[in-house]
């Protein structure tokens, strides 16, 4: 038997309907920071979903969205052992990467700060919190889960009531950089100014359109309808053209974790070994490239878990 680390990497597009400062954090609409909900669509709830369903991408996926050739959804690309490829753990290479729970009163993940209440939003010191991690990939059975607890002795104590910070520093982000080149490469954004252009050209392209479909159509209805589109638009390339660098400077700045996960293990299927569930898990991982328009971001990273191969 050989015992190593089996690395489990993992990326791809998240989404997160969230305020920003000076909203206070559960602000449903947004009213005074650079993001908003559109009338049509769903309150802002702050949630990190690292996959979305067709439906919640039809009342929330603003265009171009569906037209960039992206999918909405973090998995796993490959799993190397002791760094070399792995292929006895083909089983998970493709499951789907979740963040499970509730950070009451938000209905699921959040990136926790509650105004700088904790950590700091100058400096991206946020913590990812809860952090119930579940890597799964249905046709194979393989599934990995781990929680983290902020503070092990007491499990289920909100963070915001934990006055003193040295107790969840280790879950505070680790490192923040802008104009980051992984980040550019990984979503091909290499010029954020003109990436903002083409975005606002493309909504005073779909201003004129609407326009005209609205001067065609033939019930008020309709009128109507197109009438609150334009209105959409229009807000949209107001909070572009209003916030400015502070939206631009997001779409390449990365902000990184890596922690141990401390709490409760499970492993189900094959992956050609055998994982330790009786120590801590590492996990490393990334938020970025955030389009302030679109609630659209990238998360990449790597769970690290103690592996022995099993002949």
């Amino acid at each position: 038997m050989t015992y190593g680390m089996l690395d489990i990497n993992f990326e791809g597009y998240f989404m997160c309907r969230l305020a920003t400062d000076p909203d206070p954090t559960n602000e449903e609409r947004g009213m005074s920071g650079y993001t908003m909900a559109l009338a049509t669509e769903d309150p802002l709830d702050q949630v990190i979903r690292l996959q979305a369903d067709p439906d919640w991408l039809a009342r929330n996926a603003r265009p171009p969205l569906l037209d960039m050739k992206i999918t909405v959804g973090v998995t796993v690309r490959t799993a190397f052992f002791n760094g070399v490829p792995y292929e006895g753990a083909s089983g998970v290479v493709g499951a789907t990467v979740h963040l499970d729970g509730a950070d009451f009163p938000l209905p699921g993940p959040t990136f926790e700060s509650r105004n700088s209440t904790v950590g700091s939003d100058d400096s991206f010191a946020f913590v990812v919190n809860p952090f119930n991690l579940r890597i799964q990939r249905e046709d194979t059975g393989v599934k990995l889960a781990a929680s983290d607890y902020l503070d092990s002795s007491e499990p289920g104590r909100p963070l915001w009531k934990i006055a003193d910070p040295n107790v969840y520093g280790r879950r505070l982000a680790s490192c923040a950089s802008t104009g980051d080149t992984e980040v550019a490469e990984a979503i091909n954004v290499f010029d954020s100014y003109g990436y903002f252009r083409d975005r606002r050209r493309y909504l005073g392209k779909l201003i004129r359109d609407t326009y005209a479909a609205r001067a065609e159509a033939e019930s008020p209805a309709h009128r109507d309808q197109f009438a609150a589109q334009i209105e959409s638009y229009r807000s949209r390339i107001y909070q572009l053209q209003h916030w400015g660098d502070r939206v631009i400077s997001k779409i390449q700045t990365k902000v990184g974790w890596e922690h141990d996960i401390n709490g409760p293990q499970t492993v189900e299927g094959n992956l050609g070994g055998k994982v330790d569930t009786g120590t801590p898990w590492r996990v490393k991982y990334w938020f970025g490239g955030w389009d302030g328009d679109l609630l659209l971001g990238y998360m990449r990273g790597t769970l690290t878990v103690p592996f022995t191969l099993v002949p």
